[in-house]
């Protein structure tokens, strides 16, 4: 320093102070000393280094030549000046200080003592407190819901501007009276026994539980309210706030809402009764017309059908019954031309031909007749038991005119001899099988049959090394008059595995195919006895 002051003594005072403490010039505007404390508080090393920072000072409000001069003047009467102002430093760092200047006199220089106590803290603390204060105002007094604070003894301590107008009184006229006042009288007594229990045990209650409570005003009008109950200890002191809403327009909203629910209830009860009724009108018509749209669809079906079957019964009869008629009506005319003895050889010939004509004929005529009686249901099965291998061979006996060139019929049987079915019925199904296994196949083949007796069902096959059926023909095969693509060419009707089938069903058996195209086929039906 450049002015006569005791080391020691600035040593004591100012070095170890833990606040900032610095000398300042008066007239030359400049810090002639500032302690350890004050160069950090400012982020500073020494002295120049907090002149070249500060140039102007580091108060945040800059003081003019006015204010300057009112605090000299200040310090020239009263010695002493303090304030509470908010400094910065260098790097923008704002940080709240008490300012206590004092002013004193070095050899006709005058100095500035500056001391700068660090109050951020303190600034912040009340800044929260005002916040606090503020958060409180608006959420206490400016909340859009009555609240009331009392104490143990039931004493207003505090209330808000809804809930004062709420009950219609005056800003702070309910502060220090009982809170009884707002309560109806007939209810005061219960109520003090209610509030007692509630003190000695407070918890909270939402609003909203099923209560009718009722409050009194200034006036004492009476007005539905609904209460919802909290409580905390400020110190050891508890306390219990009521949050309370006027219930007026919501009760009689429910009110209105109640009477309203009930005329609508009595309108949609009758309206419910007349829809049942048209509901049970449309019903019954809609009964009706499916009853009818479906009667209308089996008509249309047995008519389709039976259009269907009149298409292919004048197809096929005007082709199986053209071929015999065809063969006995030559035949008969070449008869007439043989009138010698020696033409008798001739002569049988074509009356034998007449005859297998009239026998295809018969046969034509015996499977119309099967279907019908079967389309009639005049067909029964008569179950009686008969030695199976006997009637086989006997049907294949019959079966034996009808080969081709070196054809044969081979026959085996498995298992016990007697079975229990109708036998007109199986014979059928075997001429049908054997006769179709005859026709499709090639000379110098042979037919295989087989029987198999097992407990409770018996298995009859029969296989052909013949033309085969193709998989898209054997989605038809049991179908009325259906014939496949590969044999159109070979006599029949279209009738013998549909016969089959029902005679099949009506033994409580089930037909089942295999087949390959120009490999064979076997059919193999499964009776359960």
């Amino acid at each position: 320093m450049d002015f006569p002051i005791n080391t020691i003594l600035l040593k004591t005072i100012l070095e170890d102070t833990p606040a900032f403490m610095g000398i300042y010039n008066i007239s030359t505007h400049r810090y002639v000393f500032i302690n350890k404390v004050g160069l950090s508080m400012l982020e500073t090393t020494d002295l120049d280094d907090f002149t070249a920072k500060y140039p102007r000072g580091f108060r945040k409000d800059k003081l003019n030549l006015e204010t300057q001069s009112k605090i000299y003047q200040h310090l020239k009467e009263n010695q002493t000046w303090i304030e509470d102002t908010l400094f910065e430093t260098s790097n923008h760092l704002e940080f709240w200080g008490t300012l206590q200047i004092s002013m004193f006199e070095s050899e006709d220089t005058q100095y500035y003592l500056v001391r700068i106590n660090d109050i951020s803290y303190q600034k912040k603390a009340e800044q929260q407190l005002k916040d606090d204060n503020n958060r409180f105002e608006a959420l206490f007094m400016h909340s859009a819901i009555g609240l009331i604070m009392v104490d143990r003894e039931g004493v207003i301590i505090l209330s808000n501007r809804f809930a004062n107008v709420m009950f219609g009184y005056e800003q702070g006229e309910l502060e220090g009276k009982q809170l009884e006042i707002l309560i109806p009288q007939n209810i005061r007594e219960k109520h003090r026994e209610t509030y007692t229990n509630y003190t000695n045990k407070p918890q909270s209650r939402p609003m909203g539980i099923g209560l009718d409570l009722k409050a009194r005003k200034k006036d004492g009008t009476l007005f539905p309210v609904e209460i919802s109950l909290s409580h905390f200890k400020s110190g050891d002191k508890p306390y219990y706030i009521s949050f309370i809403n006027d219930a007026t327009f919501k009760k009689k909203a429910e009110t209105d809402l109640l009477i309203k629910t009930t005329e609508i209830q009595k309108l949609n009860n009758s309206l419910e009764k007349e829809v049942v009724n048209r509901t049970n009108a449309l019903v019954e018509t809609l009964k009706n017309l499916e009853q009818s749209k479906k009667e209308l669809e089996v008509a249309l079906n047995k008519e389709k059908d039976l259009g269907e079957l009149k298409s292919r019964f004048v197809a096929m009869a005007s082709h199986e019954f053209r071929t015999p008629l065809t063969a006995i009506l030559s035949a008969a005319s070449l008869i007439e031309k043989y009138t010698k003895s020696e033409d008798q050889e001739k002569r049988e010939r074509h009356t034998q031909r007449i005859m297998n004509a009239v026998g295809n004929l018969t046969d034509i005529l015996e499977e119309f007749l099967s279907v019908g009686k079967l389309e009639e249901g005049k067909v029964n099965a008569k179950l009686a038991n008969f030695e199976l291998p006997k009637l086989v061979e006997e049907s294949t006996n019959d079966l034996k005119n009808m080969l081709k060139k070196n054809q044969q019929i081979a026959y085996q049987h498995f298992g016990e001899t007697i079975v229990c079915l109708d036998k007109s019925l199986f014979r059928k199904i075997i001429i049908n099988l054997g006769s179709n296994a005859i026709k499709f196949s090639n000379e110098n083949s042979v037919i295989n049959i087989s029987t198999e007796k097992l407990d409770n069902m018996l298995i009859l096959k029969v296989s052909d090394q013949g033309v085969g059926i193709s998989e898209d023909d054997q989605k038809h095969l049991f179908d009325r008059f259906f014939r496949g693509a590969n044999v159109t060419n070979i006599q029949g009707t279209g009738l013998g595995l549909h016969i089959v089938a029902r005679y099949a069903e009506l033994l409580n058996g089930k037909v089942f195919v295999e087949s390959t195209l120009n490999r064979g086929t076997t059919f193999s039906i499964k009776f359960a006895l």
